[in-house]
């Protein structure tokens, strides 16, 4: 009879301290379209790095040219430089390969350099919103 207070008191103490905000820093769910010369992106990935002090960086998958990342792996207010890659399939092994053979070249990724490991693309991530952000990605020439 004597542990029941002590042990209500542990578990209230327990769901106090384990109720905090779902939220904390506030994140932002972000989603949008990524065209690559004006049809959708088959398959990629997207990078938010964050371009101020205290930052989140965030990413998600890119799927028919579709992305969404959600609130509890977003990004808080603020600018962010955008990376996009496309998923490059890798080739299939040759008949009869073995350890040692050389494999036959990774086909180069369709997104150019500017878009990912060259980026200066940024968005702005505001407080209110919007948290829709679309690319367009052009490779060829007009």
């Amino acid at each position: 009879m004597h542990r029941l207070p002590a042990l209500l008191t542990f578990v209230l103490a327990a769901l106090l301290l384990g109720c905090g905000p779902e939220n904390p820093l506030g994140r932002k769910a972000v989603s949008g379209k990524v065209t690559l010369d004006g049809a959708p992106l088959g398959q990629g990935n997207i990078e938010l790095h964050p371009m101020f002090q205290g930052g989140v960086q965030s990413g998600g998958v890119i799927t028919n040219g579709s992305y969404a990342i959600p609130a509890h792996e977003g990004v808080i207010p603020g600018k962010y430089r955008v990376s996009i890659i496309d998923f490059v399939p890798t080739p299939p092994l040759p008949p009869g390969h073995m350890p040692g053979d050389v494999l036959p070249p990774s086909p180069p990724p369709k997104v150019p350099a500017e878009w990912n490991g060259k980026s200066q693309k940024t968005i702005e991530v505001t407080k209110e919103g919007p948290f829709t952000f679309d690319f367009d990605i052009e490779t060829k020439k007009k």
